[in-house]
């Protein structure tokens, strides 16, 4: 049996072109040219600090956080077994820098790779199959899911790596898909003032203005380029 999957891509796991994530690209995913775009909850919520301290983007199941766009890019062969959609996720993981000194991982403490399931897929022995060994991975994890959360914000994940994000038609077409999550810092929702002054105090602007550019847009960016003192022109992907 085969299934159909991708990556759900968001900020510069898109169009940063460090060696990894150049090699996960090209390897592991089907060209730019099949990027698919789909709507996602996703806003600036990440402190980071390899991108001078200004903010990076979180997925969100809070409330208050409403759709953005993102995109998915799907997987350049289709998976037979576990096996597959494992080493998928690991070479993600590669190109996020989540592998550990001591080999692969999907996990640190900043961050994770989960797998989203199609909610309306039949149930069989390989889909079993995946499941059981996906939460073996996660066992080994010393893992907590409300790391993940911001204030009054339901589960993005759950304790064996399943993803609690919500699943729209735009999705259907995919049996499985991966993202990685990042630990929100802080805790707390970013407003737009809070999120542009970062950006103006520190003077980079790279992350923000390359996911306008790409289209990979949150529902708060008009409002944050307003305070900007650089404003970015969209590029239609």
């Amino acid at each position: 049996m085969e299934f159909n999957g991708g990556a759900i891509i968001i900020g510069s796991l898109l169009w940063d072109n460090e060696p990894k994530r150049l090699k996960w690209r090209k390897l592991y995913l089907a060209s730019s040219e099949n990027l698919i775009p789909i709507k996602a909850r996703i806003r600036y919520g990440r402190e980071s600090s390899s991108r001078r301290y200004t903010h990076t983007m979180i997925l969100s199941n809070h409330p208050k956080t409403e759709f953005g766009n993102a995109y998915i890019l799907p997987f350049k062969e289709t998976l037979k077994n576990a096996r597959n959609l494992e080493s998928q996720a690991f070479a993600m993981a590669s190109a996020e820098g989540l592998w550990k000194k001591s080999g692969p991982s999907l996990n640190k403490n900043w961050g994770t790779v989960g797998l989203l399931i199609n909610p309306n897929l039949a149930n069989s022995r390989n889909l079993e199959i995946i499941k059981e060994r996906w939460g073996k991975i996660y066992a080994e994890y010393n893992f907590n899911p409300s790391d993940y959360t911001i204030e009054k914000e339901p589960e993005l994940i759950d304790k064996n790596g399943f993803l609690k994000i919500e699943w729209t038609d735009e999705l259907n077409e995919f049996d499985f898909l991966i993202a990685t999550l990042t630990v929100p810092n802080p805790k707390s929702l970013l407003n737009e003032q809070i999120i542009a002054e970062k950006i103006n105090e520190t003077g980079y602007d790279e992350y923000f203005l390359n996911n306008y550019k790409n289209g990979i847009k949150t529902f708060q960016d008009e409002e944050i380029i307003k305070r900007l003192n650089k404003k970015p022109v969209a590029n239609n992907v």
